[in-house]
């Protein structure tokens, strides 16, 4: 079949219109669209509404996830606020209690040396005492014996012998006298 120009001019714009065609057609779109709408239409719209349903709750959810780690995000910085004060407060206590020990020690030394040196204080005034005493008695040692030895230098000759009898002798007598005259006085008394 061989199409000239005027069998195409006549198809393409020469639409007829077969009725019962038509509405045979239109009956049969009816009825699919009756059937999707019927029988299509709700299940799938169930199923929409499930998947928002589950969609919301999920969103819901994820809000609610959100908000529990944003309330657990700031428990942990307050946790980690509060670490940090703990440690730090800590650390003040430590380094005030090693400034105290460092203090009490710092007094218990002072406190030794002054024991210490009271102590080497008193021992060497015991050491003094006891030089003193050693020296004095050494010394009077040594006078004695210087004295002694004077003494029997001077005695030694026969006039200093003679002289010291007589002063002896003299001094008896002088005793003698002033023992009489309170003897003589009691009596009187009496």
């Amino acid at each position: 079949m061989i199409l000239t120009d005027t069998h195409l001019a006549e198809g393409i714009y020469h639409i007829t219109f077969d009725w019962p065609v038509f509405f045979s057609q239109l009956f049969g779109f009816a009825v699919i669209v009756w059937f999707v709408v019927k029988y299509v239409v709700p299940p799938v719209k169930r199923i929409m509404n499930n998947a928002q349903d589950q969609i919301r709750r999920q969103l819901e959810e994820s809000e609610a996830a959100a908000q529990r780690l944003a309330t657990a995000k700031a428990a942990y910085d307050n946790a980690v606020a509060e670490a940090q004060a703990e440690l730090e407060r800590m650390r003040e206590e430590a380094r005030a209690d090693a400034d105290r020990i460092i203090l009490q020690m710092r007094e218990a030394a002072a406190a030794e040396v002054e024991r210490v040196r009271k102590q080497g204080r008193d021992q060497i005034l015991q050491y003094r005492r006891q030089m003193i005493r050693d020296l004095e008695q050494d010394l009077a040692a040594a006078m004695l014996a210087l004295t002694e030895e004077k003494v029997r230098e001077q005695i030694g000759t026969p006039q200093a012998r003679a002289d010291s009898i007589e002063k002896f002798l003299e001094d008896l007598e002088a005793l003698a006298n002033s023992g009489e005259v309170p003897r003589q006085a009691q009596t009187e008394r009496k």
